[in-house]
């Protein structure tokens, strides 16, 4: 299935072709991104790496800010 996904830290939105019934963990390692260093969001919605990704899903890689 092919599923567009908003990378923030790249300001850029790549399409990419998986396995049905793929999780957003498995979208993070093909895309070789840390959890640590995003916050998955799906339909608008913040979602842990279990969570199972539709075609039609939009999906958003938000970057994760920390300091001190």
């Amino acid at each position: 299935m092919k599923v567009r996904v908003f990378i923030q830290r790249l300001r850029e939105t790549k399409v990419l072709d998986l396995d049905e019934n793929s999780k957003i963990e498995d979208l993070l390692k093909t895309l070789g991104i840390s959890l640590s260093e995003v916050v998955p969001v799906k339909n608008g919605v913040i979602v842990t790496e279990k969570e199972v990704i539709r075609e039609e899903d939009e999906i958003k890689l938000l970057s994760v800010v920390s300091g001190g």
